[in-house]
């Protein structure tokens, strides 16, 4: 599911990590234009090629248990997209589930900090005669 090949016009990143974050990054950009599109003669390469992906996910029966590489990659690439996606509506497939379920995971990662906090606090009982001044009689 390449972007379709190099762009000539694009700055290419001899890091591999890099252009590999700029490949995915242009994958992403691909699949949000093809979702937008609504072109049938569409003059980017990669739209044509993205919007035939989105019917393959949306008739594929074998997404469902990961045997799909198409949909598993696809979906992959969802997941990047929602990450940083800040639309309410947003048309990529999946995206408004993906997000519904991340902040699901942050919410019960931000409980099971506060739950480990509270295991490590100190179990103080408080003394309550501390602050109470001294009032033994001395003879």
């Amino acid at each position: 599911m390449d972007s379709e090949g190099s762009n000539p016009g694009k700055p290419t990143s001899k890091n591999p990590q890099e252009s590999r974050r700029l490949s995915i990054q242009r994958c992403v950009q691909s699949v949000m234009h093809a979702c937008e599109c609504r072109s049938a003669s569409c003059s980017l390469p990669s739209c044509q090629k993205m919007k035939r992906v989105v019917q393959h996910i949306k008739g594929c029966k074998r997404k469902t248990n990961g045997g799909c590489p198409v949909c598993k990659q696809f979906i992959a690439l969802c997941c990047y997209h929602a990450k940083h996606c800040q639309e309410n509506k947003c048309s990529v497939p999946f995206c408004l589930n993906i997000k519904h379920k991340l902040r699901q995971q942050q919410i019960q990662h931000h409980l099971q900090q506060a739950w480990l906090m509270r295991q490590k606090a100190p179990q103080h009982t408080p003394d309550t005669t501390a602050h109470l001044p001294d009032t033994t009689l001395t003879p």
